[in-house]
């Protein structure tokens, strides 16, 4: 297996290791990507050229939108479920922490967990409406005015994008649960493909707005690296999460 911390560490044989090639040490890249959330979170406060551009880009999809390509991007889109990419990480986890006897990948899981569910905080705190409100369609949909931050109207959780969020922090995390039995094209297509596909499909179907994705996809890089960060696979535990090492 590749990765940053295997090496002989006194584990069991079938203890978990997780799968990073290069495991991040400077926070500089996580600064740049918070800045760049904040550079394209400021002009959606007002109805600037951003705000123009993402109902230009909605107005444009919603002319060109055949009903076969609906269903093909809806059913893509759901590449980015939360619930099912959180249960299968889960199970994953939880079958290596059974495996291995030891409550680590767990730990790692609900650590990914709780960071990406704290993107609701965001969502609350910077309110802004979907592309097709009001419902119920048809129209009239939002205009520029309307589809700004901060917005009194209902339902208002479009930023960031959950969706492209959840590609990011999911498929990076299984990646980093079991990538070491993967081949490198593998792993390259589960990392880089949902988030393409979802952005593309949640876009193009108005889900979201053009400019909620790469809100989502910063984020959700942000958290990623973040679990990568940790040795989770060598760091100290309480004795009471590994009992068993009263008897090594």
């Amino acid at each position: 297996m590749i990765a940053a911390d295997q090496r002989r560490t006194g584990a069991p044989a079938r203890a978990w290791r997780p799968f990073v090639l290069k495991r991040p040490r400077s926070w500089a890249p996580e600064a740049v990507m918070a800045a760049a959330f904040v550079a394209i979170t400021i002009p959606l406060a007002w109805p600037s050229p951003l705000v123009d551009l993402d109902i230009w880009i909605r107005d444009l999809a919603d002319a060109n939108r055949p009903a076969w390509a609906y269903f093909i991007a809806v059913q893509t889109n759901r590449l980015g479920q939360g619930g099912i990419l959180g249960g299968l990480a889960l199970a994953l986890a939880a079958g290596l922490a059974w495996r291995g006897r030891s409550v680590r990948p767990l730990l790692a899981f609900l650590a990914a967990y709780g960071m990406a569910g704290a993107v609701l905080v965001l969502k609350y705190a910077l309110p802004r409406v979907y592309p097709h409100w009001p419902r119920p369609e048809p129209g009239p949909y939002a205009e520029a005015a309307q589809a700004v931050l901060f917005t009194a109207l209902e339902p208002s959780g479009a930023y960031p994008s959950g969706h492209v969020l959840n590609t990011i922090v999911w498929y990076g995390f299984i990646v980093f649960l079991v990538g070491a039995h993967m081949r490198p094209w593998q792993r390259g297509l589960l990392r880089l493909a949902p988030p393409v596909i979802v952005i593309l499909s949640t876009t193009y179907v108005a889900f979201h707005w053009f400019t909620d994705t790469p809100g989502g996809l910063l984020i959700g890089m942000v958290i990623l690296r973040t679990v990568q960060r940790v040795s989770w696979d060598t760091m100290e535990l309480p004795i009471w999460l590994e009992p068993e090492r009263r008897y090594r």
